[in-house]
């Protein structure tokens, strides 16, 4: 009975014993991750696929946190060196975001980021009559009209080539709207791609003049074009018309009045014939 209990005893301080250890090992080994991830660093992570050429936004990327010797070379750890720029490639998801994947200042010209999806950017000329006197300034929106010779009328015609369009900048490079100059030299304006097309075979063709639109007015109309034998010779639109006089026509004459003069009867005789004749 006595050896009974004393090895019950000897059992029970063994499993004391060996709880005791899983303790400690389980606080050790506790202590010694979190000191390893005391070590960790965070790092920028793509949450979904980023195409090349566009821009990232809070959204598009994750803050993930990673031993140091996990981080990839030349991987960008704050998120605000990375929101609002452009992907050079195409970033999958989960991938590390570094240096070498964003575009730098520079790398590309501040207008393409202007140019809508679907758009193109076209340049023109520009001048003080063509530019509306220097008025015109990124962020307006124009008409953009055309004069050239009709290759089938033998004719000069002046027809709408463009409307509605959004300018992007004047001048070299200017795309702000708060500098106090307007375009003097150039224009770049933002197209569907077949206007391209137009807009530059119209300036080849003839000259080119824009109208600058009310910020409020997005109307499109359909118009033939205005040749020089339509315009308005000697009045302008508005004027009231000016006819030349009507030569005034002679009243009929009165009826005649008072006694009818006498005719005189004449006979004249022919061999054997005899012919009266009135006078």
């Amino acid at each position: 009975m006595a050896k009974n209990m004393a090895g019950g005893r000897i059992l029970m301080v063994g499993v004391v014993l060996g709880l005791a250890s899983t303790i400690l090992l389980y606080v050790y080994l506790r202590r010694q991750t979190q000191s390893y991830k005391a070590n960790w660093k965070t790092v920028v992570v793509a949450a979904m696929e980023i195409p090349a050429r566009t821009k990232i936004t809070r959204e598009k990327i994750v803050i993930f946190t990673t031993p140091p010797e996990l981080i990839s070379p030349g991987a960008i750890q704050d998120p605000r060196m990375v929101e609002g720029k452009l992907a050079r490639t195409t970033i999958h998801p989960a991938a590390q975001i570094t240096a070498a994947d964003l575009m730098v200042a520079g790398e590309i010209p501040g207008l393409a980021v202007r140019v809508p999806p679907g758009k193109r950017a076209i340049a023109i000329a520009a001048s003080e009559i063509i530019a509306v006197g220097e008025m015109i300034k990124p962020g307006d929106y124009v008409d953009v009209l055309g004069t050239y010779r009709d290759p089938d009328g033998k004719i000069e015609i002046t027809q709408m080539i463009l409307q509605n369009a959004p300018v992007l900048a004047v001048n070299i490079g200017q795309t702000e709207s708060s500098t106090p100059e307007g375009a003097k030299t150039s224009m770049t304006l933002a197209v569907a791609p077949e206007d391209t097309e137009r807009l530059t075979a119209a300036a080849v063709a003839g000259q080119l003049r824009v109208s600058l639109r009310s910020p409020t007015d997005t109307g499109v109309i359909r118009t033939a074009g205005v040749t020089v034998r339509e315009i308005p010779v000697g009045r302008m639109r508005g004027e009231a018309e000016v006819h030349a006089p009507v030569p005034a026509v002679a009243p009929p004459a009165p009826p005649f009045q008072g006694d009818m003069p006498k005719l005189r009867e004449i006979t004249i005789i022919r061999g054997t014939e005899a012919q009266m004749v009135v006078q």
